[in-house]
């Protein structure tokens, strides 16, 4: 359960706390300046791979369970080691806001770094996301899909995005104080990946605004959703989180 509903700046307590689920969320404000956000939200918008996930959001990226739970690990990773070189070339003329976002775990003193499958090879880690709709109430939790993954040996899982381009109205992001536990999948509707309103009835939510050029970090056990937009442009992973303090990005 939520201590209380404030968003707290990145440290390593507020992190910890996260991670216990004791706040609905960290922001770090002004994680890129306008002109970084503005050059990578190009980079990401010229780039001809693209894949959907649902209607209404274009995949800037691959995701784990689209291209791996739902195909193979193989296509995974194939997919994975094809795109690292194409994105590099997206951050060479910009910046790489997975290195950016590991430099700023490191320096909170957490053992940082690139999820990696053994046998395997590398994740792919960070994904453009241009939504035009909404996102309906779901979790992102590895333990609950992607048995004989590395990912479900997890403790807990994070979410983080850096926002780009941020529309004038909507796109806020939907925060319910209810941790993802097995029973509530008989509220999971039918053949989605999303739940029926009803698995939130009486939970605690938080409704967060979001700025371009800042990260918003939650605990992605926790259901939440994404309110009507079009033109909303973020980009961002997925953080397992191990013993150790060891915590590993993914898409």
């Amino acid at each position: 359960m939520w201590e209380n509903d404030n968003i707290n700046g990145l440290s390593r307590s507020s992190l910890v706390a996260l991670i216990e689920n004791r706040i609905p969320a960290v922001r770090i404000e002004a994680f890129a300046d306008v002109h970084e956000a503005d050059a990578l939200a190009t980079g990401l918008l010229e780039y001809v791979c693209r894949t959907s996930s649902i209607r209404q959001v274009t995949r800037l990226g691959i995701s784990q369970y689209e291209q791996g739970v739902r195909v193979s690990k193989d296509n995974y990773f194939n997919l994975a080691r094809r795109l690292d070189p194409e994105f590099a070339q997206i951050y060479a003329s910009c910046f790489s806001p997975v290195r950016r976002l590991i430099n700023q775990l490191e320096k909170k003193g957490f053992d940082a770094g690139i999820m990696s499958e053994p046998g395997m090879g590398d994740y792919f880690a960070g994904n453009g996301k241009l939504r035009n709709g909404y996102s309906p109430i779901h979790v992102d939790f590895a333990p609950q899909d992607s048995a004989n993954w590395a990912i479900a040996e997890a403790g807990a899982q994070l979410a983080w995005n850096l926002y780009l381009r941020v529309p004038a109205e909507g796109g806020e992001l939907l925060l319910w104080d209810k941790y993802w536990q097995p029973e509530d999948d008989r509220y999971q509707v039918d053949g989605n990946y999303f739940y029926d309103d009803a698995v939130v009835r009486d939970a605690r939510m938080v409704r967060v605004s979001v700025s371009p050029g800042e990260v918003i970090i939650i605990n992605s056990r926790n259901f939440h959703a994404v309110s009507e937009a079009r033109d909303r442009l973020a980009f961002g992973s997925f953080i397992s989180v191990f013993k150790g303090d060891r915590l590993r990005l993914w898409s």
